[in-house]
C-alpha cells in the first residue's frame, strides 16, 4: 500500500516540489551574506571586493546543491535539510579551493573588462570569452567533484575535456544557465536565487550519462592498476 502511494503522480509531484523548495531554502541560507550585500549595496565596480568576499561561501553551497540534487536524480529520494549540510561539510575543502581560484579569476576578468572598455576596447571580447569559458568549465567541475575524488589540476583538465566530449550535455547545461540569465533579465534582483535548485536538478539530470561513462572508465583504470 505504501509503495502504491509513493508511486502516484500526485505524491511524486508534491515530493519533487518539497525537495526543490527546501533544498533551495538551505542554499539561500548558506549565501545569506551575499544576498544581504546584494540587497543593501549597489552592484558597482567600487563594491566588487565586497561581493567577492560575500560570494566565497557560494562554492561549497553550490557543491552541496549539486550533490543533493544528484542524489535525488539517482535515488528518487533525499533528505533535503540533512543531506544538503552533510554534503556541504563533506565537499567544503575541494569546493572552496576550486571556487576561490575561479571567483578570483572572474573578479580579475571583470576588472579587466571594466577598464578595457575605456582604454583597450579591442580586448573586451577576449575577456568575455574567458569568462564564458570559466563558467562552462564550472558547470562540469562542481558536479564532478561531488561524485569523484579528484585533484584540482585534474578537475580543470577533466572538466575542460568534458565540454567537448559530451557536447550534447554541454549544450543542455548551457541552456539551463541561459534560462537563469533570462529570469534575471526579466526580473532583476534576488528572484533568480529561488530557481537555483531547479537549475541544479536539470544539470545533474543531464550529467547522468557522462557520470556513467566516467565511473566505468574509473573502474577499468582501477582494475588495470591492480593487475585485474
Amino acid at each position: 500500500m505504501a509503495n502504491m502511494i509513493t508511486d502516484r503522480p500526485l505524491y511524486l509531484a508534491v515530493n519533487y516540489i518539497y525537495v526543490i523548495a527546501v533544498t533551495n531554502f538551505h542554499f539561500i541560507l548558506a549565501n545569506i551574506l551575499f544576498l544581504l550585500a546584494f540587497i543593501f549595496s549597489d552592484l558597482t565596480m567600487e563594491n566588487i571586493l565586497l561581493f567577492y568576499i560575500t560570494l566565497l561561501p557560494t562554492g561549497p553551497s553550490l557543491a552541496a546543491l549539486f550533490a543533493t540534487m544528484g542524489k535525488y536524480v539517482r535515488e528518487k529520494e533525499v533528505r533535503p535539510t540533512i543531506d544538503f549540510w552533510i554534503y556541504y561539510k563533506k565537499n567544503f575543502k575541494p569546493a572552496f579551493l576550486y571556487w576561490i581560484i575561479t571567483s578570483t579569476a572572474l573578479m580579475v576578468l571583470f576588472i579587466d573588462i571594466y577598464y578595457a572598455e575605456g582604454f583597450l576596447a579591442f580586448f573586451t571580447p577576449f575577456f568575455f570569452v574567458l569568462c564564458i569559458g570559466i563558467f562552462v568549465i564550472l558547470i562540469y567541475a562542481l558536479p564532478i567533484l561531488t561524485r569523484f575524488e579528484v585533484k584540482q589540476k585534474n578537475l580543470w583538465v577533466v572538466s575542460f575535456y568534458s565540454i567537448f566530449r559530451f557536447i550534447k550535455t554541454t549544450i543542455l547545461n548551457i541552456t539551463t544557465i541561459l534560462s537563469l540569465a533570462l529570469i534575471y533579465y526579466i526580473a532583476p534582483g534576488t528572484i533568480v536565487w529561488f530557481f537555483m535548485s531547479l537549475a541544479a536538478y536539470f544539470i545533474m539530470f543531464n550529467m547522468r550519462k557522462p557520470f556513467e561513462i566516467m565511473e566505468l572508465e574509473l573502474t577499468d583504470q582501477n582494475k588495470t592498476a591492480s593487475g585485474g
